[in-house]
């Protein structure tokens, strides 16, 4: 090339397209990520029940499984089951959000023969680790 040739010109749609791609894409991913996702108002007394603070590595509803911060009753792994009349608590996608990134996630539930049902959840403090459950 030319050392006298000046470089071709860029389209001058390509920074307004670009700047339009880069807000949608940041756009989406806040929705995604943003804090909360308790769209639902919380049950009365939920909040009364037992709660286990951990992350989420199984979210294929109706069922839930967690890793405790602390190990519950020795096991490593909770599993949690939505029943029909809890499905509204739970905005799925924000708990998938929670998965894929390991972010602390606390679970209130109920215990029925030796079974859990989960009831309602919320974002768990990012100190959970250390207060324990």
């Amino acid at each position: 090339m030319d050392p006298e040739t000046p470089a071709p010109a860029r389209p001058r749609w390509l920074l307004p397209a670009a700047a339009a791609v880069t807000l949608v894409l940041l756009g989406g991913l806040f929705w995604l990520f943003r804090p909360g996702g308790e769209d639902a108002k919380a049950p009365v007394d939920v909040f009364k029940l037992p709660k286990i603070d951990g992350t989420l590595v199984v979210v294929e509803p109706p069922r839930l499984v967690m890793r405790p911060f602390q190990p519950v009753d020795g096991k490593d792994e909770i599993e949690f089951t939505i029943r029909e009349q809890d499905k509204k608590n739970f905005d799925i996608a924000h708990l998938r959000s929670h998965s894929s990134i390991g972010l602390p996630t606390r679970i209130y539930f109920l215990e029925e023969d030796g079974k859990r049902f989960a009831v309602y959840k919320t974002d768990a403090p990012a100190n959970s680790r250390r207060e324990g459950s």
